[in-house]
């Protein structure tokens, strides 16, 4: 498939980008579950979340559900933090979701989004698209901060728990702190 193209040569970055494609839904719910060990109204929580359209939207809608319940525990520091984590997976899965990947012969993978192009006032062409580069260890990076926002939200879910007095999985730990990686290479 001419489509898949760019990614035979570069099967490693395809799988990592993949990953942070199709696991940024996980998050999602991470982020309801989250809001609902709080709030103790799973089927609220859900529909507030789920019937809005937009990734951005879902996240704000879980960050006005959540803020006052998580502030009255001492943790709305820890659920800005997160919010703020699950903010920035979206917009490097936005960026990967949204874009062109082609195989420009050079050692990285190119994409870049049309969009980029298609607002400018002169006539454009593809020939336009100036590409923007990623590899193997940048896409790790990312992925792991996809992880680390996870594991905030798994965390935030115990904590809160703990400290409302309700049953919580005492192996959870805070996870170390992770600057966020950038959306391209430097």
């Amino acid at each position: 498939m001419a489509i898949l193209v760019p990614f035979d040569r570069f099967k490693d970055e395809a799988a990592l980008v993949g990953k942070m494609l199709t696991g940024y839904a996980v998050l999602e719910i991470d982020l309801m579950d989250c809001v609902d060990a709080v709030r103790h109204e799973e089927g609220v929580v859900l529909k507030a979340m789920f019937r809005v359209r937009g990734e951005k939207r879902r996240i704000d809608v879980a960050a006005d559900l959540g803020r006052e319940r998580f502030d009255r525990l001492g943790l709305s520091d820890d659920f800005g933090l997160a919010i703020a984590a699950v903010h920035h997976c979206r917009e490097i899965r936005n960026q990967y979701a949204h874009c062109v990947w082609w195989d420009d012969n050079t050692p990285q993978l190119a994409f870049r989004a049309v969009e980029v192009i298609a607002e400018q006032e002169d006539t454009v062409s593809l020939a336009d698209l100036v590409p923007t580069h990623v590899t193997g260890p940048f896409l790790q990076g990312q992925l792991d901060y996809f992880e680390y926002a996870d594991d905030l939200l798994l965390w935030l879910i115990r904590e809160g728990l703990r400290l409302q007095r309700l049953p919580f999985h005492p192996a959870i730990q805070r996870p170390a702190a992770l600057a966020q990686p950038g959306l391209s290479l430097p």
